[in-house]
């Protein structure tokens, strides 16, 4: 049974539409991710080509919280999103989208009233996947929007129905199983709005898509990557800004097209054998080894996006000028640094929090002057998502 028939099962007597009138709020803080075995090309409904494994990001994240009513009489969501305190209406209209598309999953949406407030703790177009970050912190208050009214349902009404509900809740088969379903089940649906958003509900290191390599890796749910040796516990990502701005090609667009590249099923093959290698360098502590995987993913990324049809060139000379420094830096000093790059001209340096006080002054010293006025972003690795509990209204 995949996932997907898992939850419609598990829900298909949640008691939508009769209980309530219910309200209350939830808030979490949930973080981007940087991609190193990348995920280019997918299948609908958000099912990728080929597996991806990531860093969540430790300061980069979105902040939500909604404000919610559910009312029995209402027959569709209503929504209301503020972006740093201002209306939203573009953005409010994906959510909606996504809302429509996760309501099979969460059925008590069809009565919900949701006022929707985020905001993200990085510029936009900086180089960082907003999606990702803003798709997982909805997804997780969803969830837990779930929890809420079930515990609350009880209450609210007793009879034979209702009761069977909560058996099943008891029995394992709702997100109040346990954390390990939550997060499962927010992972499922962050992906319905972003895939790359499946990875941001765990922390330090996730795997989106099956894989032989992976004990129960899936399309549908991201797993959280474990063991990862101490070498590579504690990693910096320092985001340099070479070209701000929107994308010139949607990360949509750029899926699409590898439906007709003529490399896409060696790429996919490729992601699957970097994938095994680097579950073997990171149970190991292999630096060497990660950071070799690192570069060659970013750059077949970014000659898959040549070979389109149409192509197109995201790296600029300044992004080129960098990748040459940090290889002839890392080949005179030895030091674990390397460089990726997502769908645009900014570069993620990827290196040893060991090593983090000589790169940070090379950054500083050679590095810089190739960045949009001199600017760029210092993170790590993280521990993943948090709960903000009575601090979501000040979000």
């Amino acid at each position: 049974m995949s996932y997907h028939d898992e939850l419609v099962a598990a829900l298909k007597d949640f008691p939508s539409g009769r209980i309530g009138p219910l309200s209350g709020t939830v808030g979490w803080t949930c973080p981007s991710n940087i991609a190193i075995v990348k995920y280019w090309g997918k299948r609908p409904v958000q099912i990728p080509m080929n597996p991806s494994l990531s860093i969540t990001l430790d300061k980069a994240v979105t902040e939500t919280r909604v404000d919610y009513s559910i009312d029995p009489g209402r027959k569709e969501t209503g929504l209301s999103f503020f972006f740093e305190k201002k209306p939203a209406p573009d953005f409010e209209a994906r959510i909606l989208k996504v809302l429509t598309a996760v309501t099979a999953y969460l059925p008590f949406l069809k009565q919900a009233e949701l006022t929707v407030h985020s905001r993200n703790s990085f510029p936009h177009s900086s180089g960082i996947a907003s999606s990702a970050s803003a798709m997982g912190a909805l997804a997780l208050c969803l969830c837990e929007m779930e929890e809420q009214i079930l515990k609350q349902a009880p209450e609210r009404k007793t009879n034979q129905e209702t009761k069977k509900i909560l058996k099943q809740v008891q029995d394992g088969r709702s997100s109040l199983k346990d954390e390990e379903w939550f997060f499962r089940k927010a992972s499922f649906i962050a992906r319905l709005g972003s895939g790359s958003a499946s990875r941001s509900v765990y922390g330090n290191m996730a795997l989106w898509g099956e894989s032989k390599e992976w004990a129960g890796s899936s399309n549908e749910y991201a797993i959280p990557v474990i063991p990862v040796h101490r070498n590579l516990g504690a990693i910096r990502d320092t985001i340099l800004i070479v070209e701000s701005g929107a994308k010139k090609v949607s990360s949509s667009a750029g899926h699409a097209l590898m439906q007709n590249n003529p490399f896409a099923e060696v790429r996919f093959r490729q992601a699957g054998t970097n994938l095994s290698l680097l579950k073997e360098y990171i149970a190991s502590g292999d630096w060497k080894g990660f950071i070799e995987i690192l570069e060659t993913e970013a750059l077949t990324l970014h000659a898959m996006m040549m070979t389109g049809r149409p192509g197109y060139l995201l790296m600029q000379p300044e992004s080129l000028k960098i990748i040459s420094l940090v290889r002839e830096y890392r080949n005179g000093t030895g030091h674990r640094v390397g460089f990726t790059l997502d769908a645009g001209a900014n570069v993620h340096l990827i290196y040893a929090e060991e090593d983090a006080k000589e790169i940070d002054a090379f950054i500083g010293s050679d590095l810089r002057a190739y960045c949009e006025n001199g600017y760029f972003i210092s993170d790590r690795m993280g521990n993943g998502p948090s709960r903000t509990g009575t601090d979501a209204r000040k979000i």
